[in-house]
């Protein structure tokens, strides 16, 4: 993903979970930090590290889910590029214009 440029007014966060395949939920790591005994991971325009948050589960997973909001107004534009890896290998990114309102799922 990459953020909200640091000039914008307007606002961006999100939320990820996800199941390993004998039904617990997944671990994750936050740019490299691991969160235990957190369910989902919420994030937002603070989280990023130099334009980009990776997040990532700590085992494969066998299901996920991807919630992200971003608000801005017409003066202020900005892009969300989300991109999975799985087993290594980079899908196409998603871009997504955001203008004024925009909300996406994810389901993986």
């Amino acid at each position: 993903m990459s953020p909200v440029p640091a000039s914008n007014q307007g606002s961006f966060g999100g939320s990820i979970n996800a199941l390993l395949p004998n039904l617990k939920f997944a671990t994750w790591k936050v740019n490299g930090v691991l969160r235990s005994g957190e369910n989902t991971i919420s994030f937002s325009a603070s989280d990023f590290q130099n334009g980009v948050l990776t997040l990532e589960a700590t085992e494969g997973i066998s299901s996920g889910n991807l919630a992200i909001v971003g608000t801005t107004t017409s003066a202020y534009p900005y892009t969300v590029v989300v991109q999975w890896t799985v087993n290594g290998k980079a899908n196409d990114p998603v871009t997504i214009p955001v203008t004024s309102f925009v909300q996406r799922s994810f389901s993986l």
